[in-house]
């Protein structure tokens, strides 16, 4: 695929043959999206959902082990707790660095 161009300067003529599709061709290009912010966003409620995820679960086994004492181990609750634990206070931990950092960034002037 070959394409002619021409442009005009003040006093000349100049003629540009492009032989490749990613040349320059006197179209205007494709911008590239690049979502950081929509990604970001995604990621954060990812993570939160997963971290819900794990609250929900060692609720659901707290009140299974409750209500059918035979029909799940201490061992499984206990854990599912831990897990939830550690996630929310990861969780908490990454909210506060936010939330100083974003506390510096206001007060750079």
């Amino acid at each position: 695929m070959v394409q002619e161009s021409n442009f005009i300067s003040k006093s000349n003529i100049f003629s540009m043959k492009t032989t490749h599709p990613l040349h320059y061709d006197n179209k205007p290009g494709k911008i590239q999206d690049d979502d950081v912010a929509g990604s970001f966003m995604d990621a954060l409620k990812s993570a939160l959902g997963k971290v819900n995820d794990l609250q929900v679960d060692a609720e659901d086994l707290t009140q299974q082990m409750i209500y059918e004492p035979e029909s799940v181990d201490i061992h499984t609750v206990m854990i599912a707790q831990q897990k939830a634990e550690i996630a929310l206070s990861l969780t908490k931990a990454v909210r506060d660095e936010a939330i100083r950092a974003y506390r510096e960034l206001i007060n750079l002037r």
